[in-house]
């Protein structure tokens, strides 16, 4: 396992400034990678399938986190 930092994501519903969600502009949160999952979304026309990075944080709580919001830093 290796230590990260990463984006979260910012939904509409938790900042009252947002009208849609968007991902930080800054990797300030820090974790510990596990491993790459896959994930999908369901669309009238079927999945769409997508790759995503398993982070644990430090108080244990798992995020779900695209690669090109990850930094690996060790």
């Amino acid at each position: 396992m290796r230590k990260v930092k990463f984006k979260k994501w910012l939904s509409a519903s938790e900042n009252v400034n947002l009208r849609i969600g968007k991902w930080e502009d800054d990797f300030i949160h820090e974790g510990i990678f596990h491993q790459w999952a896959n994930a999908y979304e369901e669309f009238e026309t079927g999945a769409g399938n997508y790759t995503i990075g398993i982070v644990e944080l430090p108080n244990g709580e798992i995020q779900e986190v695209l690669p090109t919001n990850i930094k690996f830093v060790e």
